[in-house]
């Protein structure tokens, strides 16, 4: 279920959801965690449309110590909970050029400049992966 957004968000991160499913199996992305975000025909992401418990919880999914999350709903049949440990966590952004997968480091590393968005150019630089 998506956070209580405007209509206008929660349409964008549908549609980014939808095409990343499909995008995920066919390029046979590894296990992990995927953030969604999508810049709404910007061409920058505020940082602070990153919550601290996006990050935290994409930290936590890479530690040891593991993440345990309660699936709220979703797809049918799907388990109450899920536990991850020692994987990798990604931010996916769609810009209005192209998708870019990005690890949790290199956001934070991003982040940690002083600057109040990515824009579409380091994100690319950066990313993993482009969709």
């Amino acid at each position: 279920m998506l956070p209580n957004l405007p209509k206008k968000n929660k349409t964008a991160e549908f549609d980014l959801g939808a095409h990343f499913h499909n995008e995920f199996f066919k390029r046979k992305m590894p296990s992990g965690d995927y953030e969604l975000k999508d810049t709404r025909g910007k061409n920058y992401l505020n940082y602070n449309e990153i919550t601290e418990e996006q990050i935290n919880n994409a930290l936590r999914t890479q530690s040891p110590k593991g993440n345990l999350t309660r699936i709220m709903s979703g797809t049918n049949g799907a388990p109450d909970y899920t536990f991850r440990k020692n994987l990798q966590a990604f931010f996916v952004i769609r810009y209005p050029e192209s998708i870019e997968v990005i690890t949790v480091e290199n956001l934070l590393y991003e982040k940690g400049k002083g600057k109040k968005s990515l824009t579409h150019g380091r994100a690319k630089a950066i990313s993993t992966m482009t969709i």
